[in-house]
């Protein structure tokens, strides 16, 4: 658990944190969002004490930050940012042994710790390892320092910004990794992002920052049906909200028991309601049959063994899930 109490930060007369108390659960993926200078990636890099609080306590699993040497703190909590930070002159392999190496790990031990992240984020040792950064695509670099953040085993991830100057093709690849990595290790991630749509897929808890101060927090669902105010319901998209929920509600939520019609157009059940919509607009039609992601054909006819519900027009905007449902994309 982390906890922020009272936290504050002053750069000279101004302070970019203020008053700041937030408590983020283990296991928990909470990400920051607000405009520029609204003191997010301050608050993030407060935590592994890259930047020191001013005023208040910082805790981790109760205990205050500052009890810790500021090495040993970092050790424990991995960091990835935007531009990455490999060191050009090292191999893949060697970029993911650093913290190991630091703490003194045995050479054999590292060398199957770099076998194990590689196989976790999808990329061959035998064509990776040996390779330099300069050697790797964006999407490529990006793995290897979520791997070196994750070489330790640390209990807590920060990642501020790390997708942001991907294409957006990749940046969505990463995304579902991450997904799928959160569900499987169970970290407590804190992700700072100006992108809402990104902070929408990937939040457990969304925390809206705005003046060094924390506007509103809770669930993507949450704050998007009920912003605190103005400010919160402009960020979140203002009359686009209800594409943002479509976006994060799937179609297992909403699908009828049976199939509406054998020649509809086909969805997997695990899409979301803002792409059954968009499939509907697209095939000029107010219904869809819905699959269990065997089928691979998206138009119709459906093959009846994969067919689970159907799922009409009026299912997307007249029922709505509670806001306790789970949303988010799924790993």
């Amino acid at each position: 658990m982390i906890e922020l109490i009272n936290i504050g930060r002053q750069f000279g007369d101004v302070w970019a944190v203020r008053d700041l108390n937030l408590t983020i659960n283990k296991g928990e993926f909470c990400v920051l969002v607000g405009t520029s200078g609204c003191g997010k990636s301050t608050t993030l890099r407060m935590i592994n004490r890259l930047i020191e609080h001013s005023a208040g306590e910082i805790h981790i699993d109760g205990q205050p930050i500052r009890g810790f040497r500021e090495e040993v703190l970092r050790r424990r909590i991995g960091y990835v940012i935007q531009n990455i930070g490999l060191f050009p002159h090292w191999t893949v392999a060697r970029n993911i042994g650093l913290v190991p190496r630091l703490l003194g790990w045995k050479p054999e031990r590292i060398a199957a710790r770099v076998d194990e992240l590689m196989a976790l984020l999808g990329m061959s040792t035998e064509r990776f390892s040996g390779k330099y950064p300069r050697q790797l695509s964006g999407g490529q670099a990006q793995r290897i320092g979520v791997a070196r953040a994750l070489a330790a085993d640390p209990d807590i991830l920060l990642m501020d910004e790390p997708f942001g100057a991907l294409d957006p093709l990749t940046r969505d690849g990463l995304q579902d990794e991450l997904l799928s990595l959160h569900h499987r290790l169970n970290k407590t991630i804190v992700f700072v992002t100006h992108d809402m749509d990104e902070a929408l897929r990937l939040a457990d808890r969304l925390v809206v920052m705005h003046e060094g101060r924390v506007r509103q927090q809770g669930s993507p669902i949450e704050l998007l049906r009920e912003p605190a105010d103005d400010f919160v319901e402009s960020l979140l998209g203002g009359n686009s909200r209800g594409l943002k929920e479509a976006a994060l509600t799937p179609v297992s939520q909403r699908m009828r028991p049976a199939a509406v019609t054998s020649d509809a157009p086909v969805i997997e059940a695990t899409k979301s309601l803002r792409e059954a919509l968009s499939l509907m607009l697209w095939h000029r039609v107010d219904h869809l049959n819905v699959v269990d992601g065997v089928s691979k054909n998206t138009v119709m006819p459906a093959d009846p063994a994969h067919i689970l519900g159907g799922l009409k027009l009026a299912d997307i905007v007249t029922a709505r899930a509670p806001v306790g449902a789970p949303g988010g994309a799924q790993p």
